[in-house]
């Protein structure tokens, strides 16, 4: 089951001043961080309800869904080529971390498919396929560039009936793995923020802006 989420927009989660340049697409530092975050930013969103889900919220209304700890996750669009403005109020001294273009597989156990290297393959397309990758915060392109290309650990998720894709995919799926683009953002001060991403990917681009409160 290959499935395909972007990034994000002021136009997104997967917002504007001048873009980062699309050759960032071309990073492959696979940090061990991202790599591990990204398997939990899937195991985060993909178990919630689609009536909650937060990739399916418009306003941000669901920003803080199951969210704790000094990383909070953020969000662009499911499946869509679209833009999307949302508020989101994020606890003091924690960091954001967020695609800009991903994809993930997931195969049911015990099938002829449910192997680490099928996985891995079916999301081998997004590293030179993403481009038009930029992170924007408060109208300036953020620098160094927080854009780095993954390929996530494995792992693992139950899918509720009333899942992305629909009741006749619900179920557990042993062997997961995703590739793509992500952002982390550390130390943000507290007060008001402007956050802008996107990304391209299958032809499909996703715009996304964040109003972030930071608390102090």
């Amino acid at each position: 089951m290959r499935k395909t989420l972007l990034a994000f927009i002021t136009a997104i989660a997967l917002m504007f001043a001048a873009p980062l340049a699309a050759t960032a697409a071309t990073g492959t530092s696979n940090s061990k961080d991202y790599s591990a975050l990204a398997a939990k930013w899937w195991s985060w969103v993909l178990p919630q309800p689609t009536s909650t889900n937060p990739l399916l919220d418009r306003t941000g209304a669901q920003c803080a869904n199951q969210q704790s700890g000094n990383v909070w996750f953020l969000v662009g669009l499911f499946n869509t080529s679209d833009s999307v403005t949302r508020t989101c109020t994020i606890p003091a001294h924690t960091a954001v971390f967020f695609p800009l273009a991903n994809a993930f597989d997931c195969e049911l156990p015990g099938t002829p498919t449910d192997t680490v290297s099928y996985v891995r393959s079916q999301t081998a397309f997004v590293r030179d396929g993403a481009s038009n990758l930029y992170v924007n915060l408060d109208g300036q392109a953020v620098s160094p560039s927080p854009i780095e290309f993954e390929h996530s650990d494995l792992f693992s998720v139950t899918l509720p009936t009333d899942n992305l894709f629909g009741a006749s995919n619900a179920g557990f799926y042993n062997l997961c793995a995703d590739s793509g683009y992500y952002a982390l953002l550390k130390n943000l001060s507290p007060g008001s923020h402007v956050l802008q991403f996107s990304g391209t990917l299958g032809g499909q681009t996703i715009t996304a802006t964040y109003y972030l409160t930071i608390a102090s």
